[in-house]
C-alpha cells in the first residue's frame, strides 16, 4: 500500500511544472523560448538567473519529494520499489498531465531522483561532467550542443552504475536503464540531428 502511494505521489509531484507556472505568472510562453521545452533552462534564458534558479531548485526537489520522506522513515524499504517510484517522478515531469502529457526534458528532476538513490555520488558524477562540458563549450573547444552533453553525462555515469550493480545494487542499473529510456525519448531527435551533422 505504501509503495503504491509512494509511486503515485512521486508521479504527481513530478507532474507539477514549476517552470511553466512561474513563466505564466510573468507572462512568458516557454514554448516560444529556445527549443520550446517548458523547463528551467528556457525560463533562465527568457528571464535570467533569478527566475531560472528558482525553477531549477523546484524541479530538482520534486525529484526527491515526497519519495525521500518514504525512504528516511523506512515506510518503503524495497530498493527496487524506490527506484521505480523515482522513475515515476521523472515520468511525471517528462509526460506531465498538466501539459497534456507533453512535459519537459527532466534533467533537473533526474538529478533529484539520483540523489534519493545514491545520495551525492551519481549527481556529483553528472554534475562534474556537465560542468566540464559547459566550460569546454563556452571556450569553443567542443560543439555547442546541450543534447550531446546530456548523452555524454549518461555515458560517463555508466561505469559507476555497472560497478554498483556488480556489488549487489542492481536496482541502480534498473533505474539507469529506465532513466536513459525517458531521457532518450525526449532527446532522440536532438541526438539524431547531432550525429547526422557530425557524420
Amino acid at each position: 500500500m505504501y509503495s503504491f502511494l509512494a509511486i503515485v505521489l512521486q508521479f504527481l509531484s513530478g507532474s507539477v511544472m514549476y517552470s511553466y507556472l512561474l513563466a505564466r505568472l510573468i507572462n512568458v510562453n516557454l514554448r516560444k523560448v529556445g527549443d520550446g521545452n517548458p523547463g528551467s533552462l528556457n525560463l533562465w534564458r527568457a528571464k535570467g538567473m533569478n527566475f531560472g534558479m528558482i525553477a531549477l531548485i523546484l524541479e530538482y526537489f520534486k525529484g526527491t519529494f515526497p519519495l525521500f520522506l518514504f525512504v528516511i522513515t523506512d515506510v518503503v524499504q524495497d530498493k527496487y520499489l524506490i527506484a521505480i517510484a523515482a522513475l515515476f517522478g521523472i515520468l511525471g515531469h517528462a509526460f506531465s498531465p498538466m501539459l497534456k502529457f507533453n512535459g519537459g526534458k527532466a534533467i533537473a528532476t533526474t538529478f533529484g531522483a539520483w540523489t534519493v538513490l545514491t545520495k551525492w555520488e551519481a549527481p556529483t558524477i553528472l554534475g562534474i561532467t556537465f560542468t566540464i562540458f559547459s566550460l569546454l563549450k563556452s571556450k569553443g573547444i567542443i560543439v555547442k550542443d546541450d543534447a550531446f552533453g546530456v548523452l555524454l553525462g549518461f555515458i560517463v555515469l555508466l561505469p559507476y552504475v555497472l560497478y554498483k550493480s556488480y556489488n549487489g545494487q542492481a536496482h541502480i542499473l534498473l533505474f539507469y536503464i529506465g532513466n536513459l529510456c525517458i531521457i532518450g525519448y525526449k532527446y532522440w531527435h536532438d541526438w539524431v540531428k547531432y550525429f547526422k551533422n557530425v557524420l
